[in-house]
């Protein structure tokens, strides 16, 4: 009589995966558009070049347009927690929705905006930061929804489609504005001379071709964001609620119910805060903190990478390929990192992950010899920056809940906007100054430091797992069978 209790239940648990997988490729597929972020350090190059020989707006430089990132992060941590707002209101889907239009829309719009700097700033700055931040986290929290007991290889598997990105489309940008792999050869401050721009009469026809690139992206963006909101699906009541009630996203233990002869699930956590809660709360800003020092590192390889290396590499498909290269790095170490945290916990994990990406700074300057070196020295910086964005999430669940993790993760997150405008201030402050990369590459080590003191602090607060009963085998899925 029990196995053909657990045979409906056992087809309706592999109903719920393969449902769930779909949903995840979806999920994926959103993130990979919105991970185009990762690609503004490859596509500045060309942009600064072609405001300064195209426009008005020639005496611009690498530090300026760091603007465009800086905004664009700072969109995308101010509008996470509306993201998580909106998807308790409207649902995930129509939230995700609202959030491509708005991320594809402005990136097209870029192709007109290009022609004033400041309007630049506007579309593919803050409100393509706004789409980001909306479609963000909603993508991922339905995921989990599906597969409440991966709750960390689901969120690692949809944040590496976001590291994905660059490696998607950094050929493609550089395919399309750079065929003929011309270099840049103007360098108009003696004081830094690696600092290069385009400008060579014989490929004129390169600066041409950046403002239609934006619709090129835009027409990528729309073939994936429509295949992936299709792939996407709102999971049952039963389902929701059990995500609701697992809180630290560890997997579910099972226990007999006698009086029903079914398998019901059960899920210890900590308690649940709102971000209200969490303000007062002091991991939260311990958190915080940590996030605020690591996006110092972030910021800086994510905008310099390319044009610290085009003092010294001569062929611009090259570094076109070590950007598509460290993509794979930083999408997959999302996987590694949360492993890890896993395994030995949040402080040790992100400790490890501070020293690491810390140590990197020190020696950068000392890597401008050889391609192939500096190619895997990038490799391993981005290999750090997908760290933060695995433990941190992982941190603010089990820590704080997940009934609002999606709003209480926008509240981390706004350390971004912060760290973003010290970040650009900093760089101001040094290099338009006449400071060498050298030195600044070490004073974000001493933020990756300080972070890593900060991080010691932190106490963890909530078990990352439940342990099944040992003599269970079966997952924790519901018992009520799903059906299309």
């Amino acid at each position: 009589m029990e196995t053909n209790v657990m045979q409906p239940q056992a087809s309706a648990n592999m109903n719920q995966t393969a449902r769930g997988i779909v949903v995840l490729i979806g999920a994926v597929l959103i993130h990979i558009t919105l991970g185009v972020l990762y690609c503004f350090g490859n596509i500045s190059t060309y942009i600064v070049s072609y405001l300064r020989f195209r426009t008005d707006y020639d005496t611009v430089r690498f530090t300026n347009t760091q603007w465009i990132l800086t905004l664009m992060v700072c969109g995308q941590g101010t509008t996470m927690v509306i993201g998580g707002l909106m998807e308790r209101k409207i649902g995930a889907r129509l939230t995700i929705l609202v959030g491509c239009t708005i991320h594809t829309l402005t990136a097209a719009l870029s192709f007109f905006a290009i022609r004033s700097f400041y309007a630049l700033i506007v579309t593919y700055g803050v409100l393509f930061g706004f789409g980001i931040g909306i479609a963000y986290s909603p993508a991922m929290t339905l995921a989990m929804k599906w597969l409440p007991t991966y709750k960390g290889v689901v969120a690692g598997s949809v944040v590496a489609g976001f590291g994905l990105g660059a490696m998607v489309f950094n050929p493609i940008i550089t395919t399309f504005i750079n065929p003929n792999n011309t270099s840049p050869s103007y360098a108009p401050y003696p004081d830094h001379p690696s600092e290069k721009y385009y400008h060579d009469p014989e490929d004129s026809a390169l600066l041409d071709r950046v403002p239609y690139c934006f619709l090129v992206m835009a027409g990528f963006f729309i073939a994936l964001q429509v295949v992936g909101n299709l792939l996407l699906k709102s999971p049952p009541p039963v389902f929701e609620d059990f995500y609701e009630s697992g809180v630290n996203g560890g997997s579910p233990s099972l226990q007999h119910d006698s009086s029903a002869s079914n398998y019901l699930l059960q899920e210890a956590g900590p308690a649940e805060y709102t971000p209200l809660q969490l303000l007062k709360h002091r991991d939260f800003w311990i958190l915080w903190f940590t996030f605020l020092c690591n996006n110092q590192g972030i910021c800086y390889v994510s905008t310099y990478w390319k044009s610290f290396g085009q003092g010294f590499i001569t062929d611009d498909l090259f570094l076109a390929g070590i950007g598509s290269a460290a993509s794979v790095g930083n999408a997959f170490s999302r996987i590694i990192w949360g492993g890890i945290g896993d395994r030995l916990g949040f402080k040790v994990a992100m400790c490890t992950l501070q020293a690491l990406f810390a140590m990197l700074y020190i020696i950068m300057f000392f890597t401008q010899h050889g391609k192939w070196g500096y190619a895997i020295f990038v490799f391993c910086l981005f290999f750090c920056v997908g760290g933060s964005f695995s433990l941190l999430p992982a941190a603010t669940i089990r820590s704080f809940g997940s009934l609002n993790a999606t709003a209480n993760y926008g509240l981390v997150f706004t350390s971004a906007v912060v760290g973003a405008l010290l970040n650009i201030l900093i760089l101001n402050l040094t290099i338009n100054h006449g400071m060498s990369h050298q030195h600044v590459q070490w004073i974000i080590a001493a933020f990756l430091v300080a972070g890593f003191i900060n991080s010691t602090f932190f106490k963890f607060r909530g078990c990352p797992c439940v342990r099944r009963e040992e003599t269970s085998r079966e997952y924790g899925y519901s018992s009520v069978p799903y059906k299309e």
